[in-house]
């Protein structure tokens, strides 16, 4: 299978106030990805899902980082597996590692959904938490993230149909992940982060859609501290940030935003922290 492009452009009909007419419309790509596992005397297949091509190494480890505990120190290598006849499948990922490691019902589902084919709900609601002595974030600084993530959506400013999640770490460091599935982004996110060493402890992530109680918890094993998005999180997400000492904020906009669980990670709304128990 040849290398997919992430956008395709392609010809359509506009209706524009009742006038007719044609023009040229760039469009998101959507493939399936197989992604396998394998250690020294053994592996599996991991999960099939469906992404936009490219980033796929770091949406295979991103995954394993947040339902396998997969560290970099974990893997060896990463590479498109190889077809019949020599032939490069690029719509295939074998992640080798140094050392077995368990997949349960809930790894192996089939699409990239936290909660999708889980066959143990009630263990995957108990989040990891994040380090100890998470920052204080300012107004400011929430702004500055949303300003910040209006100018990195490549994906989204050509097609209009992609996701996006955006991670600041503590040493400022600013991660992206784009794809058209949101769950695929946060992964893509995460795995560039684990694939290059760089901490995400006590880190923040903007989400472009909903902040689902299935995000919220990938964050919190990663052991981001802030979780934000420009919609609105889940009652679930809400009781799961709570829990795991995530600062939940919502509908961040230019001038505005709601804060849903742990106030005090936002400097400003500090004094409100009895508010939310």
């Amino acid at each position: 299978m040849p290398l997919a492009h992430a956008i395709e452009t392609r010809r359509v009909i506009t209706v524009r106030d009742g006038v007719t007419g044609i023009t040229m419309d760039s469009l998101i790509q959507e493939e399936p990805l197989i992604i396998d596992v394998e250690w020294p005397g053994g592996g599996a297949h991991f999960t099939t899902t469906m992404r936009t091509p490219g980033d796929d190494f770091a949406l295979a480890v991103g995954l394993l980082a947040t339902e396998a505990d997969v560290t970099r120190d974990d893997i060896h290598q990463t590479r498109y597996c190889v077809g019949p006849g020599n032939v490069q499948d690029y719509n295939k990922v074998t992640v080798a590692l140094k050392r077995p490691i368990t997949l349960n019902a809930a790894s192996l589902r089939p699409v990239s959904c936290g909660w999708c084919g889980a066959a143990d709900l009630a263990n995957r609601l108990v989040p990891t938490g994040t380090a100890d002595a998470p920052p204080v974030l300012t107004e400011g600084a929430l702004f500055a993230l949303s300003e910040e993530f209006a100018h990195r959506q490549k994906q989204f400013d050509s097609t209009g149909a992609s996701h996006a999640a955006l991670i600041r770490t503590q040493d400022d460091s600013i991660i992206i992940g784009e794809d058209v599935g949101r769950h695929n982004a946060l992964d893509k996110a995460i795995g560039h982060a684990v694939l290059d060493k760089i901490a995400l402890a006590n880190g923040t992530v903007l989400l472009s859609g909903r902040a689902g109680s299935d995000l919220v918890l990938k964050a919190a094993r990663a052991g981001l501290s802030h979780v934000c998005s420009v919609s609105a999180p889940s009652a679930l997400a809400v009781e799961i940030a709570t829990q795991a000492g995530v600062t939940l904020v919502g509908f961040l906009r230019p001038g505005r935003f709601n804060v849903y669980s742990h106030p005090e990670g936002i400097a400003e709304t500090y004094d409100a922290t009895r508010a939310l128990r």
